[in-house]
């Protein structure tokens, strides 16, 4: 699962997409921007964030499965104030739960990251399924992830831990003489080039995840109507048609009787 899902990732930053790249960017420069400007009014920085990385979640997720990068799609949960209202509640409704449950002592910061997995699913849900609300998406994130949490933690680590570990060991060569200045440069730009490019490689693994996991809704099942005792009429559970007693189907939807 992991090594497939490593594989497609590649092979699309193999390409080189410069613009999905940009896009990423984009995202996380306006970000920071509504961050810092509306930084005493949280009460509307905080959805419009929140909205922001539902949408680049759904611009890996478009470009993870063949489609191209583009702005209208970052930009999707801003489509009417009824879908900003809703992807914006789940994004936050996300956030709070993982944060309470991090505040819990001790345990706190492990139950956390194993929420913030079970939640990871809850951007491309609201984005993906509309008929699903904000709460809803969390409880369908969670019921999707299950079996998946392990590898997803795995998919995020082993990156992240690699990159800490060659970090690390450039930084013990930079403390030989005179040589040093070499690893000290060759660190800084593996530093540079990870951090310009992680949040592209995190964001398409995540949309790999959900592509593989995800679970189509189930639909509700029309309520039937019962039949009531009226004598010798046969009444459709269905669709509430009286029918002559003989008749196995109803003479009006065709259901059995």
């Amino acid at each position: 699962m992991i090594k497939g899902i490593y594989s497609r990732t590649f092979t699309i930053m193999g390409k080189l997409p410069f613009r999905l790249w940009g896009i990423s960017l984009l995202s996380g420069l306006l970000a920071f921007l509504t961050a810092i400007l509306g930084i005493n009014v949280p009460i509307v920085t905080i959805p419009i964030v929140a909205a922001l990385s539902a949408g680049i979640a759904s611009v890996f997720f478009k470009v993870y499965n063949g489609g191209e990068a583009d702005t209208k799609t970052l930009f999707s949960p801003f489509a009417d104030l009824k879908t900003f209202k809703r992807t914006a509640g789940g994004m936050c409704w996300r956030t709070l739960w993982t944060f309470l449950w991090f505040i819990i002592p001790i345990a706190g910061p492990f139950i956390a990251i194993v929420k913030s997995l079970s939640y990871s699913f809850t951007p491309y849900i609201l984005n993906e399924e509309k008929n699903v609300g904000a709460t809803d998406a969390l409880k369908k994130s969670m019921t999707d992830t299950k079996g998946l949490k392990g590898y997803m933690f795995i998919a995020i680590v082993l990156p992240a831990a690699a990159f800490a570990v060659l970090s690390g060991i450039l930084s013990l060569l930079s403390l030989i003489p005179y040589a040093g200045i070499v690893f000290l440069i060759i660190n800084i730009i593996v530093s540079l080039v990870y951090g310009l490019f992680a949040p592209m490689f995190f964001g398409l693994v995540s949309a790999g995840f959900y592509e593989y996991g995800k679970k189509p809704v189930k639909k509700t099942a029309p309520k039937l109507i019962k039949a009531a005792d009226n004598g010798n009429e046969n009444v459709c559970g269905v669709c509430g048609n009286k029918n002559p007693p003989d008749k196995k189907f109803c003479m009006k939807c065709g259901a059995k009787l």
